[in-house]
């Protein structure tokens, strides 16, 4: 059981480490959006930001930093209708909370339908890191799932944005 429990463990760190460097540009960019828009010139910003870095800690090629750099404003550009969509959502779903009016079936209508959409981006983030998996080589990889290794068993300790990739 322990041996399972290490496994699974194991798998958990090696998808966050392969979402990890998208999943932290997307979510900056997506939440820090004013007015549930996503604003694309902070999003890019951000993304530039982490890309550098994470090209920097596993000491990319410049045919990698291109392929990688395609595959995820590819999915940034995507996925951004959906996310506006999700945001919307979860204002509306927001106010229906704190509304009176509202029955549990609307609000529960709602939220499924934010869980729907956010699948949706999900599943193109999905295949966004694994195409940018096949970019990158075996001891990349192996980087990557070490540094997240070390967040989830506690061995790096959060402290600014870009921790992931800075330490």
């Amino acid at each position: 059981m322990f041996n399972d429990s290490r496994r699974k463990a194991k798998v958990l760190a090696l998808s966050l480490a392969l979402l990890a460097p998208i999943g932290i540009w997307l979510a900056q960019a997506s939440y820090a959006a004013p007015r549930g828009l996503i604003d694309k010139d902070f999003e890019l910003a951000v993304r530039k930001f982490v890309s550098k870095r994470f090209y920097n800690r596993i000491d990319a090629t410049d045919e990698q930093r291109q392929k990688l750099d395609s595959i995820w404003m590819g999915t940034m550009e995507s996925t951004r209708p959906a996310r506006e969509e999700v945001r919307q959502g979860a204002l509306q779903l927001s106010a229906l909370m704190a509304t009176d009016d509202a029955t549990d079936e609307q609000i529960t209508e709602k939220a499924h339908e934010l869980r729907a959409l956010h699948q949706k981006v999900m599943d193109q983030r999905l295949d966004s890191v694994l195409k940018a998996r096949k970019v990158l080589t075996k001891a990349q990889r192996a980087q990557v799932n070490e540094r997240i290794s070390e967040l989830i068993t506690g061995g790096l300790k959060p402290r600014r944005i870009g921790f992931l990739l800075n330490q």
